[in-house]
């Protein structure tokens, strides 16, 4: 039983990260249709990425069917998570496809399998909880001591991000139980799929649902915060209301690539958080 859902997991993980990259057309992002923004990355060189980090993805849902406690998971999650890091530049020759993805998806890995372990509902909510309960603290731990005086080094862009602005990022919505999952992509994605929409379509919907509510460290870094704060939501809002059942006009979709294309905005981790919600809802379905 053990062994099948570790299966299961790691399946459902691999089949989430292909989804998400074949789910088109995601404004300023690599797709089926397109590179979007990246000169550097295609559909192609994801999916090779996605193969290769594919066999590790059963070691982080053991951790969690283990019954690994919260406290103890993250040292184990991140001991793989190294390996993936190594194996993803190997596959793409060292260009950045899921780095955020490993992070995320392993979290939801342990989470859904401690879920298991512990007789908990098999639900998003659930597994969600659980992967918040491995890095609780995690942004106090990591990112509060940077308030109190710079490192000695140059600060990452997430870093620089935490001091000016107070943004957590992927630390603060896996630390909050990945909210945006929970309460904006799942929630979009399913009254898609209910009122007919094809699952790319759903797909689509969550992503633009995600990307109002995530903050997307991604486009601060390109295009700046109050870029992120401003134009870009209400550009993103826009073409929420407008792709909607039931025609599903992806018109709204193209516009909004257009505009990002101008300033070359990629909201990479309202993407990371599509290929979590695609997983959450498949491991839910069951």
């Amino acid at each position: 039983m053990k062994s099948s859902e570790a299966e299961f997991l790691a399946i459902a993980a691999y089949e989430a990260s292909v989804r998400e990259v074949m789910t088109a057309p995601k404004p300023g992002l690599v797709d089926s249709e397109g590179s979007g923004c990246h000169d550097d990355m295609d559909c192609a060189l994801f999916l090779k990425s996605a193969r290769a980090l594919a066999p590790f993805w059963i070691r982080q849902a053991r951790a969690g069917l283990d019954g690994t406690p919260p406290e103890l998971a993250a040292a184990r999650l991140r001991a793989a998570g190294v390996e993936m890091e190594r194996a993803m530049a190997e596959a793409t020759g060292g260009v950045n496809t899921h780095k955020g993805l490993v992070y995320l998806m392993s979290l939801l890995l342990y989470g859904a399998g401690y879920a298991l372990f512990s007789g908990a509902p098999r639900s998003a909510e659930a597994a969600a909880g659980f992967a918040a309960l491995a890095v609780r603290g995690a942004v106090e731990r990591e990112l509060g001591a940077l308030l109190a005086g710079p490192p000695r080094r140059a600060l990452t862009n997430g870093e620089r991000l935490y001091v000016e602005h107070g943004v957590t990022g992927v630390r603060g919505e896996a630390e909050r139980g990945f909210p945006s999952v929970i309460n904006a992509g799942l929630p979009a994605l399913r009254r898609a799929l209910e009122s007919g929409a094809s699952f790319n379509d759903a797909g689509l919907a969550a992503l633009l649902s995600i990307m109002l509510v995530c903050e997307d460290s991604n486009v601060m870094h390109r295009a700046g915060y109050e870029y992120w704060r401003g134009e870009y939501l209400v550009l993103a809002a826009a073409a929420l209301r407008r792709f909607r059942a039931p025609s599903w006009n992806r018109a709204p979709l193209y516009e909004l690539e257009r505009k990002f294309m101008e300033r070359r905005v990629s909201p990479g981790g309202a993407a990371d958080l599509l290929s979590c919600t695609y997983f959450l809802h498949i491991f839910s379905s069951r």
